[in-house]
């Protein structure tokens, strides 16, 4: 009975870790180790706050993607807008997208700033 029990448990921890493990380590994996390498860039053309979550209309060359932010997403919510283009790092194209690693965002109309002045120097005559 024990060695059933032993067994069933481990069957349980290797499902879970087969189905959730991947997702959980890939952050902390570099790209070519994690098996994360598809990078989808597209332009969000819509965002909605819902609750904890954040929504993104995301328009690529594959089609439009809806994607659902659960971590960071206050801080998203304020770093996306629309117009604005985004890569993220998936597995694939999918229609709907949970959690997925933006890995760059370009905003809107972005042109490369200036460096900045440099303070007028006091002139010694």
């Amino acid at each position: 009975m024990i060695l059933l029990g032993t067994f069933l448990v481990g069957v349980a921890v290797g499902i879970g870790a087969a189905n959730r493990g991947p997702a959980l380590l890939a952050p902390y994996l570099p790209k070519s180790v994690s098996g994360v390498g598809g990078q989808i860039e597209g332009q969000v053309v819509r965002k909605q706050r819902d609750g904890n979550r954040l929504l993104v209309k995301i328009t690529t060359a594959r089609g439009p993607m809806l994607v659902t932010f659960t971590q960071k997403a206050p801080d998203l919510d304020v770093l996306l807008d629309s117009g604005d283009t985004v890569t993220l790092v998936t597995p694939g194209y999918a229609t709907f997208v949970d959690d997925p690693i933006v890995e760059h965002v370009k905003a809107a109309g972005q042109a490369p700033s200036p460096p900045p002045p440099s303070s007028p120097q006091p002139s010694t005559r």
